[in-house]
């Protein structure tokens, strides 16, 4: 998903979320603008708060909610200067952080027989198997929905879209799959399943002071590297929500929001993570599947759309709610909502509790907008 959508940037020349308004119009387009608004600010204070962790973890004397400050003050000056140092920062971190999780992974290796002990001890269940499947899949959709042409789309309209969709995909999946790797790996070697980001500085401060600082480092660095992108991301969206305000002004309003947030959230991290990814589940996926019909099926490639198009596209409106509608029953509101909405529609209660409706959407509202469009 990561590197077909990306490969729109260069053909419109729009960020990510203004190439929707093609698919949905200009004014049909603000529901997805704001709901986008609202997810990267979501991720902005999750890796705020991993920041935070980090640093109050190093000297217990500085608060929480100050060493949260202290994280969002450092990205918002790197998301301040724009889009070429963005791409700069994040080459050489993926550099850096791809080392520093190596060792990571070799030291959790090294302790295979408590790796073996914690396989034997654990069994499937089908609605932690499905938290975690959205836990994973919701990560990658978040990125490659709203985000991916934002940092494709100054590339030559020439560039080979087979190039793009090939380097973003192995980009988003060689990623995603060594930090999982890293993460499963050192939550077994521990035994520590509760998901804090000080369970690798403690694992790993246990093999000596050098070792704890290179874990240190590897978050935080982490955390700067995901939240520079998410912040800017986040300006973008608040201008195609409102053009008349600047970069700047919008980056403000996002670090504001998105710290208050961040402090409120990590007062309980893990099920602040996992409400929000499954949030993002249920609203991205339609919205993707539809973008991906307009661009690779019906062909629609006018970047004049963008920005002169109709005000409401209602095939696309519709064939969207129609698509989550239909999703509902599969729906585990229960879960993804900490017990806030006590929903579990009947085919989740079958499942044993398994959310899968963002796979429903995704297919119900691509087969209607194919269909109808």
């Amino acid at each position: 998903m990561v590197g077909l959508l990306a490969a729109m940037g260069p053909t419109y020349g729009y960020p990510q979320i203004m190439i929707s308004r093609a698919a949905y119009g200009r004014v049909g387009n603000l529901p997805f603008a704001i709901a986008n608004w609202i997810s990267t600010l979501g991720w902005f204070s999750v890796n705020a708060i991993i920041g935070g962790y980090i640093i109050n973890y190093i000297d217990p004397a500085i608060p929480l909610y100050a060493a949260i400050l202290i994280t969002v003050l450092t990205q918002f000056i790197i998301a301040l200067f724009g889009y070429d140092i963005i791409h700069r920062s994040e080459y050489v971190l993926s550099i850096v952080l791809g080392i520093m999780f190596a060792v990571s992974l070799a030291l959790s290796l090294s302790k295979p027989h408590l790796l073996n002990t914690y396989a034997r001890n654990t069994s499937f269940n089908p609605f932690n198997f499905a938290i975690a499947l959205a836990t994973v899949f919701s990560y990658i959709m978040s990125w490659g929905g709203p985000y991916a042409s934002d940092y494709s789309r100054y590339l030559p309209e020439s560039t080979s879209r087979l190039k793009i969709i090939t380097y973003a995909a192995l980009g988003g999946l060689l990623a995603s799959l060594w930090s999982e790797a890293v993460g499963f790996a050192v939550s077994a070697a521990t035994g520590n399943t509760s998901g804090l980001p000080t369970v690798l500085v403690q694992f790993m401060g246990s093999y000596g002071m050098a070792y704890a600082i290179i874990a240190v480092i590897a978050l935080f660095l982490g955390a700067l590297a995901a939240n520079v992108l998410n912040i800017y991301t986040n300006s973008l969206s608040a201008l195609a929500i409102y053009n008349r305000a600047r970069r700047w002004q919008a980056l403000v309003a996002g670090a504001v929001v998105g710290t208050l947030m961040a402090v409120l959230g990590g007062l309980n991290f893990v099920g602040y993570y996992e409400g929000f990814l499954l949030f993002l589940d249920y609203w991205i996926t339609p919205w993707i599947g539809i973008l991906l019909v307009m661009f690779y099926v019906n062909r629609t490639r006018d970047w004049k759309l963008v920005e002169n198009g109709p005000k409401v596209i209602w095939k696309a409106l519709l064939a969207y709610i129609i698509g989550l509608l239909i999703s509902v029953p599969f729906m585990n509101l229960d879960a993804a909502t900490g017990g806030l909405i006590p929903f579990i529609g009947p085919v989740a209660n079958a499942l044993g509790g398994a959310d899968i409706s963002y796979f429903v959407s995704f297919i119900a509202a691509s087969l209607i907008y194919l269909i109808y469009s």
